[in-house]
């Protein structure tokens, strides 16, 4: 996870702690459920997704983490943000990432 951090941080341009959200911690949970999904500091994988997946689980399960944890670090504009443009910031984060 902490690749994934230093890479969001890269590619917000977030090159201080001042322009960063502060965070202790960030939880990963891996439940029996059907989506992925971020609140707060707190990332939920979907066990049967994972898996389900009949291909390269851990570039899925990295790719995942990229998008997540882009919902952790990025700014929403005190939730004024439309959904479409936080959503698509993340799936630029995991393309970007590779």
């Amino acid at each position: 996870m902490n690749v994934s951090l230093e890479f969001i941080w890269r590619t917000f341009q977030q090159n201080t702690p001042s322009d960063r959200k502060t965070l202790q911690k960030v939880s990963l949970f891996v439940d029996d459920m059907d989506w992925a999904y971020t609140a707060n500091d707190q990332i939920h994988v979907s066990a049967r997704y994972i898996e389900g997946y009949s291909s390269d689980v851990k570039r899925e399960f990295t790719g995942i983490l990229y998008h997540e944890m882009t919902h952790v670090w990025q700014w929403s504009g005190n939730g004024q943000a439309p959904g479409g443009l936080i959503e698509g910031i993340a799936d630029f984060v995991r393309l970007k990432a590779g």
